[in-house]
């Protein structure tokens, strides 16, 4: 007998005994435990013994295509962009940072502008969720007020 089949012999004997002391410590409950390590055992065994080269990145050819993208603003144009950004994308994601951060800078661009009542509904809370935890406003409602502030 060679070795391979040796060795294959050796694993469903090892793989038998182990379901078989399973079913013995539990039942059929014992007898699922054991054959969901047996089978994890049989994949790590598997993919160690697979020889293969180095899987390449995932994200290569995205990385490729965004490189030659330059931001619409830079922040030697517009210090600020950078956090009215951050602000924008987290205020969709969190009620609490709309509430204490962008609710007060519309608020004063709003001012600054002198628009105050093109975003007073949005900002009277029309829209507000009760929930300060809960997720953040919606695009739509944010597009909704910074359309209205750049109305002539």
């Amino acid at each position: 007998m060679n070795r391979a089949r040796l060795g294959l012999a050796a694993a469903a004997v090892g793989i038998a005994a182990a379901l078989g002391a399973g079913y013995a410590a539990d039942g059929p409950a014992g007898l699922i435990d054991a054959a969901a390590v047996a089978a994890a055992g049989v994949l790590v065994v598997a993919r160690g013994t697979v020889r293969g080269e180095k899987p390449g990145p995932v994200r290569a050819k995205d990385l490729l295509r965004y490189r030659d993208r330059t931001p619409a603003v830079s922040a030697a144009d517009f210090p600020a962009y950078r956090k009215i950004a951050s602000d924008v994308e987290w205020a969709q994601l969190s009620q609490r940072h709309y509430e204490h951060a962008m609710r007060p800078l519309l608020t004063r661009l709003a001012v600054t502008l002198g628009r105050a009542e093109a975003v007073a509904a949005d900002l009277a809370g029309a829209e507000r969720l009760a929930d300060i935890d809960g997720p953040g406003v919606d695009l739509a409602t944010l597009n909704r007020i910074t359309a209205r502030l750049e109305e002539p």
